[in-house]
């Protein structure tokens, strides 16, 4: 579809992201890169005479869905050398571009990266923003920051051995200072920072803190004086309050926060992305890629699991915004499985499929600060949108299933879809 020939969508269900009721026969106009219209299709004003017509009966109208935690630069990670030692920077890039395609292709239109190796989310981001590389409208992170002992620190100090691709190794006030600037010089939009471990690592476990409060505090006003968000790496309860009192806007898991957790993360309007297929594919299929039982029930994910479940609906019901967002770039969550976090929240969490979708689009849009722009079908927004063949809100599941995403436009333009052809011409 060029830019002077609209696209007139009738006849479909419409969930605009606000979380009201679905309007069961409803119309779209786009206009260039922008919705000109959408409302009840009884309401909708002629179409252009220039116009595309498509009829979208049997279809349901909704934003294009954003991914919250998105590392495109990881490539099927099976150990912790996979993160580092085998990632030469030619090949980590090459992969991340056939995944900011498939995020795209999948119906993600816009995407937080929760960190990259070699820089490559902000070379990503500028590439996807001057239109030579499909994919999401991007947030980068850059490399973390991590301190020593901390989790990224797994390479033994006898081998000599950097973090520089993966991460920048920061101890104290100063070091911290100077690893948020560096982050934010090589061009990132959100500062990461690692507070805590995980259970895969037992010498850094999820409880374990590897940060002071001051050091975290210092990351973030270097990056609040930028106009950056923060974001951080926290698990266990003690590292999730320091986190938050320090001033970080967003926390990558809370898995296992307490009662005074959730009144803090209210209270201070932070946003939680607990990313939890990374675990559950795990637990579900850890043996088929050669971890053994034992293994896994030392990571006490399962227990982990059962608990951020609970602590997730307290946050929800709270108040607190949760966003889908599942780690994926491991073998056994590969790239493009991305909607299996709406089942999640649906299944395991126990949101509404109404509260989910809101959570991915319109909470998603707020999470990037582009809530003016997209993460709602509104009139003047720009016309990222998923017309998909069935309701979701019966079954959250069809998003996952690409043969039914029957329209992917990311501003205006069709990318993917059974139907994208009929729309370009």
């Amino acid at each position: 579809m060029s830019e002077s020939t609209p696209l007139f969508i009738h006849s479909a269900r419409l969930i605009d992201g606000n979380g009201g009721p679905p309007i069961e026969r409803a119309a779209l106009l786009v206009q260039d890169d922008r919705i000109a219209w959408v409302g009840p299709l009884q309401d909708a004003p002629p179409a252009p005479p220039n116009a595309r017509t498509l009829d979208a009966r049997g279809r349901t109208l909704l934003p294009g869905l954003i991914e919250a935690h998105l590392h495109l630069s990881y490539r099927d990670v099976k150990e912790l050398p996979d993160l580092d030692l085998k990632c030469p920077v030619e090949e980590t890039t090459i992969r991340a571009v056939a995944h900011a395609r498939l995020c795209l292709e999948s119906g993600y239109t816009s995407a937080v990266s929760a960190g990259a190796l070699h820089r490559v989310d902000v070379a990503m981001r500028n590439a996807i923003r001057e239109g030579i590389i499909p994919g999401p409208r991007l947030l980068a992170a850059g490399r973390d920051i991590c301190a020593t002992g901390g989790m990224l620190d797994w390479n033994g100090s006898w081998l000599k051995l950097g973090m520089e691709g993966l991460g920048i190794f920061a101890d104290g006030v100063e070091e911290c200072r100077k690893a948020a600037r560096t982050v934010i010089k090589e061009g990132a939009d959100i500062v990461k920072v690692y507070v805590t471990g995980e259970g895969m690592i037992f010498e850094c476990t999820a409880e374990e803190i590897t940060y002071t409060e001051e050091e975290i505090r210092v990351v973030c006003e270097e990056a609040h004086r930028r106009g950056r968000r923060v974001s951080a790496h926290a698990r266990g309860a003690q590292g999730c309050l320091i986190s938050v009192r320090a001033g970080v806007d967003i926390i990558d898991h809370g898995t296992l926060i307490d009662d005074e957790c959730v009144d803090l993360f209210a209270e201070r309007d932070v946003f939680v992305v607990p990313a939890l297929n990374y675990q559950i594919a795990i637990v579900d299929r850890g043996p088929e890629f050669g971890f053994p039982q034992e293994f896994l029930n030392q990571t006490l994910y399962r227990e982990e699991l059962e608990t951020a479940y609970g602590n997730m609906k307290k946050l929800v019901d709270a108040g607190v915004r949760v966003l889908p967002g599942g780690d994926y770039g491991f073998a056994w969550c590969p790239h493009g499985e991305y909607a299996r976090d709406l089942q999640t929240f649906v299944e395991n969490i126990g949101l509404s499929p109404m509260q989910t979708l809101v959570a991915a689009t319109k909470w998603g849009s707020e999470l990037m600060q582009m809530e003016d722009q997209i993460g709602t079908l509104e009139p003047g927004k720009l016309a990222d949108l998923l017309l998909v063949e069935g309701d979701p809100l019966e079954d959250i599941r069809i998003l996952q299933n690409r043969s039914r995403l029957s329209l992917v436009m990311q501003g205006g333009k069709a990318i993917s879809g059974p139907l994208a052809r009929d729309v370009e011409g």
